[in-house]
């Protein structure tokens, strides 16, 4: 097959039909770029075999395994890994009469990537080029359309038009033989080889190309699909038919979704829609696209319209997805009940059972609508009921806001980003006090806290757990005694992350002094048709939804968090919980390994009134270490002093 490919798509212009500029790719011409002299007549001939492994996005993947195949034994498998540029090589010593052409296989694994694989003919000449291969995550729950999909709505209907075209001729056997492998028998790394003769022999065949790309796609060959879908919609555009055109956009679109090019994505999908208006899937598309770019309401719009058109059940799906977006919980629980029909929820898979407890959630939480929070209490009011904002120099009106709001939310987004793992010793006390507020039980623990970065759909995300000296899990105890658990505070700052901003309202109270530092006050109060936080509080006998209000001291220099109060948005009478505080501390931590200090909880106290008792718990961290885990529930053994709780 082809060799090197780098893709590079421009923004479409205003004609019928725009393809993406590839003036910066680059294709496997021999010769050029290439390495190796010419050899012939001599007894062997060295071929040397290189190539980059990269992402979606173009970023190096490192550490990836690579197989080289080039056909002739096992005893000719390379097993290679990608450097720190991603990039592999190897070569191949062949006795020059034998070996005259050469066809390599790569195929390149990494946890966390689909498999890719790329196929390439360097023919009879002497040298070879680089080969790139780009991997795609393996993202099971992403609201893009998956390559599957796209291939199953395509290739059939393709197939049956081929099947009917005189153009193919002579080599209609082959056609036949590629296409069976490829959809009846779902072998297409095998079906590729018989499809790639048609298209040689009639080059000029934009659906036969288009057909070899789809089967490209399905092998993990997305350099090599995404250069023939290109060339395909280059010849649909100045001779193809309408449909033809059509579908080149859509596959063109699609390519941009998965690489978060949303924009030249919806792009390609305007100019489909513009040959064919009333086209349920185009639309359906827009509306994912849309969806993509967080345009809840257009997406909304376009979905309905697909809807109406006559477009899958996903689209109904996704509609109620962007209305729940919307903050109209109503609207999405319609949709989802039009979506489920008289079906049990229970057949869907996960991700449509989450969508529909999210939906579920949402609606037990319209109550909270009619709640009065710290956002509209009077300021003299707030001082009273929070002493620590004694000294505050209130705000003469909002116009800082957005500007605190932006530079506060791109240092959360900067912390989540840059965190590395850590480890600190934790010191817990637990209390409970009778009616009269005297101490009635105490416990005191004390653990190696980690908290491990994680994957999000919006970058890193925290974990926190807990271990005992030997590095096992551990929990606090004490419930069975009547006290209470506290944890998960690591995260709590997620609020001011821009992601997460547009489920909140927010209020600048004004400026106030917090250990040597200018801090803007700012009020919080969770929004309950659109916050996308949602945290349970958990007994014995149930499990409710709690929402938060709150208080944050924000650096006015850096913008960090330095210090966040958090209060139930309403008291949940349905258990008897009438208050959780949570008031969280932040000191900045220097480490060696890091240029930068990191703003870490340093004490955190937690205040919850339930069912007739208090409790309060308080939390110390110290001594913060950088480590790395070998797996999640075993960590590498740490130093960390044991001190007595009863000291500090």
């Amino acid at each position: 097959m082809r060799g090197k490919l780098i893709l590079i798509f421009t923004v479409p212009l205003t004609v019928c039909l725009l393809l993406p500029s590839i003036g910066m790719a680059q294709f496997a011409i021999p010769g050029h770029g290439a390495v190796g002299s010419n050899l012939r007549g001599i007894e062997h001939q060295t071929w040397h075999v290189f190539g980059k492994v990269i992402d979606l996005q173009g970023n190096a993947v490192r550490e990836a395994s690579v197989k080289v195949d080039v056909g002739y034994g096992a005893k000719f498998f390379k097993d290679l890994t990608t450097d720190v540029q991603g990039e592999f090589k190897t070569e191949y010593s062949m006795d020059a009469s034998l070996v005259t052409s050469l066809y390599v296989k790569v195929t390149v694994t990494r946890e966390g990537f689909h498999p890719a694989h790329e196929f390439v003919d360097f023919g009879k000449g002497d040298k070879t080029w680089e080969i790139d291969v780009m991997m795609r995550p393996d993202t099971d729950d992403s609201d893009e359309l998956s390559a599957e999909a796209l291939i199953q709505l395509l290739a059939p209907k393709l197939r049956i038009t081929l099947q009917k075209d005189a153009a193919i001729g002579s080599d209609r056997k082959d056609f036949e033989r590629g296409a069976g492998d490829f959809l009846d028998k779902h072998d297409s790394a095998k079906g590729i080889e018989s499809l790639d003769k048609v298209v040689k022999r009639y080059p000029s065949c934009a659906n036969c190309l288009t057909f070899l790309g789809l089967a490209m796609l399905d092998a993990g060959s997305w350099n090599s699909a995404a250069r023939d879908f290109v060339s395909a919609a280059e010849m649909a555009s100045s001779k193809g038919s309408r449909d033809d055109k059509v579908d080149s956009l859509v596959i063109l679109a699609e390519l941009e979704n998965w690489k978060g090019e949303y924009a030249k994505a919806a792009g390609f999908l305007m100019q489909a829609k513009d040959l064919d208006p009333k086209n349920a899937f185009v639309l359906q598309e827009i509306g994912r696209t849309l969806f993509l770019q967080k345009n809840w309401e257009a997406a909304e719009d376009y979905l309905g319209q697909a809807v109406t058109a006559g477009a899958s059940k996903d689209a109904q799906l996704l509609r109620a997805r962007a209305y729940l977006e919307e903050g109209d919980p109503e609207a999405a629980d319609a949709s989802m009940n039009e979506y489920l029909g008289k079906t049990n929820i229970k057949t869907y898979p996960v991700s449509t059972r989450r969508v529909y407890s999210q939906i579920e959630a949402r609606m037990k939480l319209r109550d909270y609508a009619k709640v009065n929070s710290v956002i509209g209490e009077p300021l003299p009011s707030l001082i009273k009921a929070v002493p620590e904002l004694q000294g505050l120099d209130p705000a003469s009106s909002q116009t800082e806001l957005a500007s605190v709001l932006k530079k506060s939310g791109e240092t959360v987004q900067a912390f989540f980003h840059n965190f590395q793992n850590t480890i600190s010793l934790e010191q817990v006390r637990e209390e409970r006090l009778n009616k009269e507020g005297k101490l009635k039980e105490t416990l005191d623990q004390q653990f190696q806290y980690l908290l491990v970065t994680k994957a999000e759909k919006w970058g890193l995300g925290l974990e926190e757990f807990r271990t005992n000296s030997r590095g096992d899990r551990a929990a606090p105890v004490g419930l069975d005694s009547g006290l209470m658990l506290t944890s998960g505070f690591a995260s709590t700052s997620l609020l001011f992350h821009p992601l997460y901003q547009s489920g909140a309202s927010f209020r600048l109270l004004g400026r106030q002094a917090l250990n040597g530092h200018d801090c803007y006050v700012v009020a919080f109060a969770q929004n309950p048709e659109k916050t996308q936080m949602l945290e349970r509080f958990n007994t014995k006998d149930a499990s409710v939804l709690v929402l938060f209000q709150g208080l944050a001291w924000i650096d006015s220099q850096s913008y960090g968090v330095l210090r966040l109060r958090t209060d139930l948005l309403n008291p949940q009478t349905k258990i008897r919980l009438r208050r959780q505080t949570t008031e969280i501390t932040y000191d900045p931590v220097q480490f060696k390994q890091v240029a930068s200090a990191l703003w870490l909880p340093s004490e955190v106290a937690v205040t919850v009134e339930f069912r007739g008792n208090t409790y309060r718990n308080k939390h110390k961290y110290s001594d913060f270490k950088l480590f790395k885990t070998d797996a999640k529930d075993k960590v590498q053994k740490v130093d960390v002093p044991q001190q007595d709780p009863q000291q500090q």
